[in-house]
């Protein structure tokens, strides 16, 4: 049976650009074929296989022709395949000629659109596509024609309204240069925006004559639009700046995490590194009858704990002899979740060592307490590390809302990573989990306040002056 393949548009580079039947798709993939400008922060969620055929100018990764077949293959085993394209995929993005190639093979297909950069990135500018200056725009490949031939610049010089260029950095003197001998003024606004919508984004505005020059001066590159029009005397009225904008932030994967959203709308461009994955471990019970202490070192031990006392036709009524001791206060608050009430925290001082003692917890951690009476370890899941696919040099710190997390990422990642690890800047949402930053060797750790306000206003502070200079009007 023939799977289906969508043709899926990413929007201009935030995560968070992608529409909702987009996030669809990707939540019910088997399969999902992503391009080198798709910000790795969208694909986290997701569940599904990834394959990067990212395709550089003049040096192809993976042929176009080879992802057509890999499509196709794969669609044919019946796969969910989703083909992750930057922007739209029928804007310039060979959405086209891969739907005709589906079409030819007789494999289901679907186009889902998203947000093209030509409209949404100059929007992340300042820049609006259209005014009462512009009542209409043009969005042109910068690239030569497949033929060779060149593009129709006089016809291209006397559009009214907006040009925008899409892959022409490496054109841009032969783009400038047309345009002006073919009748366009040199004093025509113009203006370049690099990796529109993302941390790293930078704009600079200029006038068609001086453009080039200022573009080499300021060193941007691709991936990059040129816009070329009256619209672009907007940008340094209509630039957003949120207080966070131009940080790149790396926090723990959560689903509909709150503190990726906080991050988010003050501006910062946010990623997110994979948990470890809990694999349950058998657990042989102690006689529950007995009554004793408790102690619960991590929530997620406890799911675990319970599960054991189901398959045995348990439940939590077994434990009503026994006193439930928490090992922090986030343990605490997140077992009434589960509608458990513990006794108190943990103090080794203060338990009684005449009634059984049992610890619950990962089977790594357990082993790092010392109880200075006799106790019962009892693992009730392990922690196996995943690979993480992250260039820490790209950010510029790292968010812990708790312990786990911290040795989640650190216990995950190889001796060069945890190098640069050890000295970026990373913000520890509370005492204890500071204390696991200083435990595992972090060097630059702020402690914040564990409210979401905290760690913005703490982030601004640490961090405000990474933004200067990103954007540019000059002349």
């Amino acid at each position: 049976m023939s799977g289906l393949v969508s043709l899926v548009g990413a929007g201009p580079g935030n995560a968070e650009w992608l529409t909702v039947l987009g996030h669809r798709r990707l939540s019910a993939a088997d399969v999902i074929i992503y391009d080198r400008l798709v910000d790795p922060a969208l694909l986290s969620p997701y569940t599904a296989d990834k394959i990067n055929v990212g395709q550089l100018p003049y040096r192809h990764k993976i042929s176009q022709a080879e992802i057509n077949e890999l499509m196709v293959n794969l669609a044919k085993k019946g796969q969910r395949v989703v083909r992750l394209k930057a922007g739209d995929p029928n804007v310039f993005g060979r959405g086209g000629e891969e739907a005709q190639y589906l079409k030819a093979q007789h494999v289901a297909f679907e186009v889902v659109p998203g947000l093209t950069s030509a409209i949404a990135g100059l929007a992340a500018a300042g820049i609006p596509i259209t005014s009462d200056q512009a009542t209409s725009f043009h969005v042109i490949t910068g690239h030569r024609r497949a033929n060779g031939q060149t593009l129709d610049w006089a016809n291209i010089a006397h559009q009214e309204g907006t040009l925008v260029f899409v892959m022409g950095m490496e054109n841009l003197e032969t783009l400038t240069t047309q345009l002006i001998i073919n009748g366009m003024p040199r004093a025509t606004p113009a203006a370049v925006v690099q990796w529109a919508t993302q941390w790293r984004q930078r704009a600079i505005a200029s006038d068609l004559g001086h453009l080039v020059n200022v573009v080499q001066r300021g060193k941007l590159a691709a991936p990059a639009l040129i816009v070329v029009g009256q619209v672009v005397n907007f940008m340094g009225r209509l630039t957003p700046k949120p207080p966070l904008q131009g940080l790149h932030l790396l926090v723990p994967y959560k689903a509909g995490s709150k503190l990726f959203s906080a991050l988010q709308d003050e501006g910062a461009s946010v990623n997110c590194f994979d948990r470890r994955i809990k694999n349950p471990l058998p657990v042989q019970l102690p006689d529950l009858t007995t009554g004793g202490t408790l102690v619960i070192t991590d929530f997620a031990a406890m799911p675990f704990f319970l599960q054991q006392l189901h398959t045995k036709g348990l439940d939590i009524r077994a434990l009503s002899n026994w006193k439930l001791l928490a090992m922090n206060h986030i343990v605490k608050y997140r077992l009434q979740t589960l509608g458990l009430m513990a006794d108190g925290l943990y103090d080794p001082q203060r338990i009684d060592p005449r009634r059984p003692i049992v610890l619950i917890g990962e089977q790594e951690r357990l082993a790092t307490y010392h109880v200075p009476v006799k106790v019962t370890y009892l693992p009730t899941y392990e922690s196996v590390a995943v690979d993480q696919p992250l260039n820490l040099k790209e950010f510029h710190g790292v968010v812990f809302p708790s312990s786990q997390s911290v040795a989640d990422l650190y216990l995950s990642c190889g001796e060069f990573m945890r190098a640069e690890l050890r000295h970026m800047p990373c913000f520890a949402m509370g005492q204890v989990v500071a204390d696991e930053c200083q435990k595992l060797g972090l060097r630059h750790v702020i402690l914040v306040n564990p409210s979401y306000d905290s760690v913005i206003q703490t982030v601004k502070k640490t961090l405000r002056s990474v933004d200067d200079g990103a954007q540019t009007q000059l002349s």
